[in-house]
């Protein structure tokens, strides 16, 4: 093909009109298609699922965990609201309300009202709605002002009462295919679903059929039908301003969406646009005045109604919505026709570090972030949003609710009498032990989560001005510990700012602790984004300085298993796999209780009962854990291998990390030291290291901050 070819096929557009036929042909092509006669609601969430959902293994890494866990949570993530970050939860609501309004359910007739405050990412998401229909085809009656459904028409033929309409229908639908008994069989829409969510013709297609002499009148089956593509420019994609009535918007959005940014804000605009809200909620209807409005329209009369087929979004933040229900005499009129949708902020790090990302490339020139400066801001900004009173920490939440996979026990209970006489025989100190979930999360927390904090505006602008000044500077570098600095000065100026709400008052005041800092190099009582720094900082330090951490804590841990088990049931050898010239090799041993005993005291078991109760307890805590996990996996439906590792049992797991730690910061002193105080071996060995961690994203300005900050605060002391 020739480059002009090539060129002609990639500037080719799409015209309007996809396809033409006539009302008997589209009846006949319901059978196969019963698309075709979509209401918009069905038509929005088909558009969504054809583009299908986020594939996860293609995702960036750091990204993986989170859209796992919402998996595991039944969350879907689709591609068609994938830049808008944070937002699944949000978007799995809308979808079951489509899904309802679709199956002509209570939501057909209310409108989705998204309530966030700003930079919630209330417009973010009617803009990909919009985005997703955008080229879509609907089929509608030729030259219809509100490009209604021609499965309206059928109600031309159909009778009003029952059982007349309901035979009449039946009828039709056997002679067309679509009768309930076939389609049951192809889980497929039968002509009776379709009339459910079907309305009444509008004034002007009835008058074409109806009306006048019977030579000129159209028959029913040879009224004209149009494949027409949607547009935000022509119809079925309306976005409502203050500069026209909410009447044209809502006739040039028929089929489609109607987005009402701002909806309850004060002023002559909306009062006189809310009246007709009503009807177009509950009635699915405007007045006949409309389809003056439509382009090439013009109607002999305006009396009587049109069908308003669209999803319609308001969009509003609290004050709004509060001042404007306070104002009603009958609140419930608006109430009971709305679904008032709660948009929070982001609530996982990695997502709101990825709006970041986002917004820094579009800049021209940008400075080098540490490879953990902007997750830093991203965290403060997610446990702003979090409630902070809870039995576990609100960082260990928020890594949860990022995805990472944390074995966060519960308060400790024990059994009781039950009452009345009967009792459980358990003994009464015996602990159960359980552990939180994301989803206990989440139902604790309820819908109010995440509706309060620092914003993302206010986020983007702290990114913006941190990057101006560090393109300035001659290391062009945003280290971590810039980034907390800077966030401190940021609160604090925040707090000056006049007009604050009590709300607002409150998360400065968190954030400000959330950030405090050391009084002195001893001090380990930092705030928790500090504290954040600290535990990752360390971990990457031990992981440069051991790279072998993984494979010798899984050595440890099957070492103690098979040695406990055996030492437990009295025998004095045991069978393990070692390696013999990098073979693995199955050979006998003496029970090393040497062994046993050492790693017992990292794991703080100093009594001798203690440490032989725990010892015998092993194999039955993995097979209670493993059973639990199968049952788990068993009633989300996920076909998924259990898999059993070194961080399995809590308590052995920080016994090994301990002992390796321990081990491992013998080798962090070579790192930290100056070349001048190592010989040529050590040398090299360091060398290795600082390698591995500028790999990790660690520039030299960065880098040499961290290991400063490691130095001074003797990390390696603490847990």
């Amino acid at each position: 093909m020739s480059e002009i070819s090539q060129l002609r096929d990639l500037l080719n557009l799409q015209p309007v009109e996809a396809d033409s036929m006539s009302f008997g042909e589209f009846l006949a092509k319901l059978k196969d298609h019963p698309e075709m006669a979509d209401t918009a609601a069905a038509l929005l969430i088909r558009a969504i699922e054809k583009r299908g959902e986020v594939e996860i293994e293609k995702v960036p890494q750091e990204r993986r965990p989170y859209l796992r866990m919402l998996k595991k949570m039944h969350v879907s993530s689709w591609k068609a609201f994938d830049k808008v970050k944070g937002s699944q939860r949000t978007v799995d609501r809308v979808m079951n309300d489509l899904r309802q309004a679709a199956a002509g359910g209570l939501p057909l007739r209310l409108a989705i009202i998204f309530k966030g405050g700003p930079g919630s990412g209330k417009s973010f998401l009617a803009d990909a709605i919009k985005n997703t229909l955008e080229g879509e085809v609907i089929y509608s009656v030729a030259d219809c002002p509100v490009h209604e459904n021609p499965l309206n028409l059928l109600n031309l033929l159909l009778p009003k009462e029952e059982p007349e309409r309901s035979q009449h229908i039946e009828a039709l639908a056997r002679q067309l295919g679509l009768s309930d008994n076939e389609r049951k069989e192809s889980s497929k829409a039968s002509l009776r679903d379709l009339l459910n969510t079907a309305g009444e013709p509008c004034p002007k297609c009835w008058s074409r059929v109806m009306e006048g002499e019977s030579k000129d009148r159209p028959n029913l089956f040879d009224v004209q039908v149009k494949g027409l593509r949607l547009s935000s420019r022509k119809f079925g994609i309306s976005t409502w301003t203050t500069q026209e009535s909410l009447l044209s918007s809502l006739a040039r959005g028929s089929r489609g969406i109607v987005d009402m940014p701002e909806l309850f804000s004060p002023g002559p605009a909306m009062m006189n646009g809310l009246p007709l809200l009503l009807d177009a909620t509950n009635d699915r209807r405007l007045p006949a005045a409309a389809s003056r409005m439509s382009a090439g329209s013009s109607p002999d009369s305006d009396s009587g109604w049109l069908p308003l087929d669209a999803v319609l979004i308001g969009q509003t933040n609290d004050g709004a919505w509060e001042s404007f229900i306070a104002n009603q005499a009958d609140p419930n009129k608006f109430t009971r026709r709305m679904h008032i949708m709660n948009v929070p902020y982001i609530t996982s790090v990695t997502e709101e570090e990825l709006a970041y990302r986002d917004f820094l490339s579009g800049l021209r020139d940008q400075p080098h972030f540490g490879p953990i400066a902007l997750k830093l801001a991203a965290l403060l900004s997610v446990i702003s949003r979090m409630k902070k009173d809870h039995e576990v920490d609100i960082v260990r939440r928020a890594r949860m609710y990022d995805g990472e996979q944390l074995l966060v026990e519960k308060k400790a209970k024990t059994a009781s009498a039950t009452g009345y006489g009967a009792y459980d025989f358990t003994p009464v100190n015996k602990k159960e032990v359980e552990h939180w979930s994301v989803g206990e999360f989440w139902a604790e927390a309820g819908e109010d989560e995440g509706m309060h904090g620092l914003n993302m505006s206010v986020m983007l602008g702290v990114v913006g001005q941190v990057t101006e000044i560090a393109l300035k500077d001659k290391d062009r570098c945003v280290s971590e510990l810039d980034m907390i600095n800077f966030l401190r000065a940021k609160i604090a100026q925040l707090k000056k700012t006049p007009g604050l709400t009590k709300k607002e008052e409150e998360v400065l005041r968190n954030c400000e602790e959330f950030l405090q800092g050391p009084k002195s190099f001893d001090d380990k009582s930092v705030g928790l984004l500090e504290g954040e720094y600290r535990r990752v900082l360390r971990r990457q330090l031990f992981e440069v300085a051991a790279p072998d951490f993984e494979r010798r804590a899984s050595e440890l841990f099957e070492r103690y298993r098979a040695h406990a088990k055996a030492f437990s049931t009295g025998a004095r050898e045991v069978e393990e796999t070692v390696s013999q010239a990098g073979i693995p090799t199955l050979r006998k041993e003496k029970v090393d209780e040497a062994f046993l005993d050492d790693l017992d005291k990292w794991m703080g078991l100093n009594g001798s009962s203690e440490r032989h109760d725990f010892r015998r307890s092993i194999d039955a805590e993995i097979g209670v854990i493993l059973e639990s996990r199968l049952m788990q996996n068993a009633e989300e439906g996920l076909d998924v291998e259990v898999e059993i590792t070194w961080q399995t049992i809590q308590r052995l797991a920080d016994g090994i990390r301990k002992k390796l730690n321990d081990e491992t910061a013998k080798r962090l002193e070579i790192v930290l030291k100056s070349e001048i105080e190592l010989n040529d071996e050590e040398r090299s060995q360091r060398r290795e290291a600082l390698e591995r961690f500028n790999q990790l994203g660690y520039c030299n300005h960065c880098r040499e901050q961290a290991l400063t900050y490691f130095r001074d605060y003797k990390l390696w002391n603490q847990s």
